[in-house]
């Protein structure tokens, strides 16, 4: 839904032992972005003359998902250890939900707590309509409990504005029999990696799959390769970044990886390496489900992204997310209730989530995703800014010109160096 549309809103049902109250009437947005003011939500608080607060919660969870389900049980739960707090919570359609922030922020009329995708967080953050929350944090003190690439899409500047929803990041999937008969061990470094590759390229079958779409995804998929090379967004003209794309488009170059990837998505990927199509990939955990239901015959397996000067992942998931305003206290006790170890499992369960604390083991005996949750310890986020879309936008013609060899690495980094200078938050 764009411009002029009119966001569903999902009535009150009944979970747990009392009902949560939902948005009754749907909310007609404006067709034109309102300017948005730093300072978020007017100064009236929703808190009745008997102490009473309600809250207001948005979110993106599908009507009817396991992931919905979870969090109004999980609400329902939190209202009934406080009988003078009221959550009003709402769907928005994530294509929808940035929008529909910044046009409530404008007119004064902000949720208090926001379920975010972790790279649309510091936008709301730089722009003052996102409460900091370093001063609660710290007073909570348990921080600890985080791996830093799960916590630091929630900062900016140093300073915390949410904690985790989700979390998850990419791993490499192998074919047991195809690495068996080849004589491979999972690679670990990236000359074992181009070694099995090439390998494992058959006429049946490719040895590695990865998505280069024409998209993010693609920028996802390859930002572990940078970070492993030693390269960052903030210098592509390096001699890492350089060497990290050949390494990458390498693989295609010599044939390990189909020409088709161009076209696929993170699915297609999966849909290649669940048919047999592909002897390694790149993914992630949501994919486990896909090939249980899709390739229950697989003997496959996940292990470490191969090193290059160093070990990294990425990380993908959700946010929560505090709004300035004069319910930032309500929302907090509301936020560290669903932080605690036993809902938090109970909702990584929900939405097929990597742990978001060390201290939950929501998959207990599932050594696929120990695996995930290993490899999470050494991801990073693509915390870039305000301007994170933008940039990955860049970064996404720089990967399609150097691997339909339109350009070189080099070339295709520098153009999208000078793209995205002005783009990034000053270091």
């Amino acid at each position: 839904m764009k411009g002029n549309s009119t966001m569903s809103t999902i009535r009150t049902r009944r979970v747990s032992r009392r009902s949560i109250a939902i948005l009754a009437a749907a909310v007609t947005i404006l067709g034109a972005a309102t300017a948005c003011a730093p300072g978020g939500s007017d100064n009236s608080s929703d808190e009745s003359q008997d102490g009473a607060v309600t809250l207001k919660l948005w979110d993106y969870f599908g009507a009817d998902g396991t992931a919905e389900k979870q969090l109004l049980d999980n609400l329902g739960a939190y209202m009934d250890e406080h009988p003078d707090v009221q959550i009003e919570r709402k769907f928005i359609a994530y294509a929808d939900l940035k929008q529909s922030l910044l046009q409530s922020a404008g007119a004064g009329s902000l949720p208090d707590i926001v379920i975010i995708n972790g790279p649309d967080h510091q936008q709301f953050a730089e722009l003052g309509i996102a409460a900091n929350l370093d001063e609660k944090v710290a007073e909570w003190g348990e921080l600890d409990n985080y791996a830093e690439g799960v916590i630091a899409s929630a900062k900016y500047n140093g300073s915390i504005y949410g904690l985790p929803s989700s979390t998850n990041c990419l791993a490499l999937f192998y074919n047991k029999t195809m690495l068996r008969e080849a004589g491979i061990e999972p690679p670990t470094t990236w000359k074992e990696m181009e070694a099995a590759a090439a390998k494992l390229t058959t006429p049946e079958h490719f040895g590695f799959a990865y998505s280069a779409v024409n998209n993010q995804q693609a920028v996802f998929q390859w930002l572990p390769a940078l970070w492993q090379g030693g390269g960052d967004l903030y210098d592509l003209t390096a001699p890492e970044a350089v060497v990290s794309l050949d390494y990458w488009a390498g693989m295609m170059d010599d044939g390990s990886v189909s020409k088709e990837a161009l076209n696929w998505d993170q699915a297609a990927v999966a849909a290649e390496f669940g048919q047999g199509r592909a002897a390694m990939m790149i993914n992630g955990p949501w994919q486990l489900p896909f090939l249980a239901n899709e390739a229950s015959d697989l003997d496959y397996g996940v292990a470490l992204l191969p090193a290059g000067e160093e070990a990294a992942s990425v990380t993908g998931g959700e946010n929560f997310m505090i709004m300035a305003g004069p319910n930032e206290d309500a929302a907090w006790d509301l936020l560290k209730f669903l932080q605690t170890p036993e809902i938090a499992t109970k909702s990584n369960v929900a939405e097929g989530s990597l742990p978001i604390r060390n201290d939950i083991d929501p998959f207990p005996g599932n050594d696929k995703i120990a695996l995930f949750t290993e490899q999470l310890q050494v991801a990073n986020p693509r915390a870039y800014g305000a301007s994170y879309a933008e940039i990955a936008d860049q970064i996404v013609v720089a990967l399609q010109s150097r691997m339909t060899g339109s350009a070189n690495s080099e070339q295709a980094l520098k153009t999208a160096a000078d793209a995205i200078v002005d783009l990034l938050p000053k270091q």
